[in-house]
C-alpha cells in the first residue's frame, strides 16, 4: 500500500486519502481567507467615514490568549512530528486545552473591552472588533470539534490500534496542525488590523503602491 510521508518524515495516510482530505483543508481556508479579506476592506473603507473612533485600549488579556494560542500552535506541531508515539497524542490533546484557554480569555478580553465602554452597538471600530474576534473564535471551536471528532483515539489512546488506523490518526494530527497554524497567523493578522491600522497608516500604503486612499465623509 503507498503511503504519504509528510516532512517530518512518518507515514499519515495512504497517500490518496490523505492528499484528498488535505486538499479539501486547502479550499476551506481559501473560503475562510476570502471571508476575512472582505470584512477586512470593509473595515478600511469604514474607516473614512467621519463618526469612525480607532481603538485606543488594548486589553492585557488579549496578549494572553495570543501567547495561549501559539503555544496550541507548538503543541499540534509536536503532536504531528512525533504522532506515532504516546507523547505527540498528549501534545495534541494539550493543544485542544490550549485552544479552549484560548477562547476563555478571548471571553474575558471582551468583558474587559466592554468594561471600558467599548460595546457592540457602540462605535462601528468596536463592533468591528466584536464581530471579528468573534468569526475567529467560531473556526476556533470548529476547529477543536474536528479534531475530537477526527481523532477520537487522541483521548483513548492509540497503543491497541492497527496500522491503518495509526495512519489516519497522524494524518488527522497533521491537518489539525497545519489548521492551527493558519487561525495563528490569521489571529495576528486581525490583531494588527483592529489596533495598528489607522488611516494615516492606510493613506501611505495606498499612496505608496500608486491606490487612491477612501476618502473621509
Amino acid at each position: 500500500m503507498n503511503t504519504f510521508v509528510h516532512p517530518a518524515g512518518t507515514a499519515a495516510l495512504p497517500g490518496a486519502t490523505y492528499t484528498a482530505r488535505r486538499a479539501g483543508l486547502w479550499v476551506f481556508l481559501g473560503v475562510i481567507t476570502s471571508l476575512f479579506m472582505l470584512f477586512g476592506a470593509a473595515y478600511v473603507m469604514r474607516m473614512a467615514m467621519a463618526d469612525w473612533q480607532p481603538l485606543r485600549y488594548v486589553p492585557w488579556q488579549l496578549w494572553l490568549s495570543t501567547a495561549l494560542l501559539v503555544s496550541a500552535c507548538v503543541a499540534w506541531e509536536v503532536a504531528r512530528r512525533r504522532a506515532h508515539q504516546a507523547d505527540g497524542r498528549r501534545a495534541g490533546v494539550a493543544g485542544c486545552v490550549l485552544s479552549v484557554a484560548f477562547l476563555g480569555v478571548q471571553w474575558w478580553a471582551w468583558q474587559a473591552m466592554i468594561a471600558m465602554q467599548y460595546r457592540v452597538d457602540g462605535n462601528p471600530a468596536d463592533s468591528f472588533f466584536f464581530m471579528l474576534t468573534g468569526l475567529h473564535g467560531l473556526h476556533v471551536i470548529g476547529g477543536l470539534l474536528a479534531a475530537v471528532l477526527a481523532g477520537r483515539a487522541l483521548l483513548r489512546g492509540g497503543e491497541a490500534m492497527g496500522g491503518l488506523a495509526r495512519y489516519r490518526l497522524a494524518g488527522s494530527i497533521a491537518l489539525c496542525a497545519q489548521y492551527w497554524h493558519y487561525l495563528l497567523g490569521l489571529w495576528l493578522v486581525l490583531f494588527a488590523l483592529l489596533f495598528w491600522v489607522t488611516p494615516e497608516f492606510v493613506q501611505v500604503v495606498c499612496e505608496g503602491v500608486g491606490l487612491r486612499p477612501p476618502q473621509p465623509r
